[in-house]
């Protein structure tokens, strides 16, 4: 193996995120089936105990591919994940801030339109509960869906929206069609919020583009998620909705984008790569 191979012409979107993510959900499935013909299971495969249990299985196989096939091929993780976290602390809050209020105005303006011919489904999504679900063991979900969104999903989805994928399409192509497609991509998994999540992404992106430390989005995505949770964390109380109310209240979601633009404008302009600007996992 030659020490100048580059593991990003190796590391492919389709044969190593793609079909081991298909491959882990088949693989995962197939063996809770087994599981549960035999008897064998904790609790039933219908109960959304399952939901955090599932995530981190699937995503903690394609890491693991990817990182078993990188290493084969040069990867060095040492250098992927970067030095430790450098980055102003209140430029770094602000950002977090800008990103949940654009986050949240995305959704109002995007789910809107929505509302007015399809109420039913957006009444399911606004209602839908992260936390407070009816489960056989509320606590143990609680504390295992806490764990997934404030440390391993952070972590895994980093490393491979920003640490692979990132850095495999701009190797192909260039660094900024890399930030691009890696961060829509990450928005269309979030069906729940494309605009924002795909927003979240060129966020995060540039804070490791910027920074060289794949520490920093890690740490960005764990203090927006936990931001995001807190509302739930602290409350148990069921939520109300109103779609007459949610329709009426569109215009808050302008209001937010025109908060938010100048915070998240001014870091994209200031941060935004040239074509020839080599992946962070390439600077000495």
């Amino acid at each position: 193996m030659s020490m100048g191979r580059n593991p990003f012409e190796v590391l492919k979107f389709r044969t190593h995120v793609l079909v081991a993510f298909i491959i882990s959900n088949l693989l995962v499935g197939a063996v809770c089936g087994v599981l549960e013909y035999r008897q064998l299971l904790p609790w039933p495969l219908h109960d959304k105990l399952w939901m955090p249990v599932q995530f981190m299985l699937v995503f903690g196989l394609v890491c693991s591919v990817l990182i078993m096939t990188g290493q084969r091929v040069g990867l060095r993780l040492t250098r992927l994940f970067g030095p430790s976290p450098r980055f102003p602390l209140p430029y770094g809050l602000l950002l977090i801030v800008s990103m949940l209020i654009f986050s949240f105005s995305s959704f109002l303006l995007l789910f809107y339109p929505i509302s007015l011919f399809a109420p039913g489904f957006v009444e399911e999504r606004l209602t839908e509960q992260l936390l407070n679900v009816e489960t056989v063991a509320p606590e143990l979900y609680r504390y295992l869906m806490l764990f997934v969104v404030l440390v391993f999903a952070p972590i895994a989805e980093e490393f491979v929206f920003r640490g692979v994928l990132l850095q495999r399409w701009a190797v192909r192509w260039n660094l900024p069609i890399g930030i691009i497609l890696s961060s829509v991509l990450f928005g269309i998994l979030h069906i729940n919020n494309p605009m924002g999540l795909t927003m979240f992404g060129v966020i995060m992106a540039l804070l490791y583009v910027r920074t060289r430390s794949l520490w920093v989005p890690i740490i960005a995505h764990a203090l927006n998620n936990v931001v995001s949770v807190a509302p739930e964390v602290f409350s148990s109380a069921p939520q109300t909705f109103d779609i007459s109310d949610f329709q009426q209240t569109w215009w808050v979601g302008l209001i937010g984008v025109c908060l938010a633009a100048p915070t998240l404008t001014h870091f994209i302009y200031n941060s935004w790569p040239q074509k020839n600007t080599r992946p962070p996992y390439f600077w000495e």
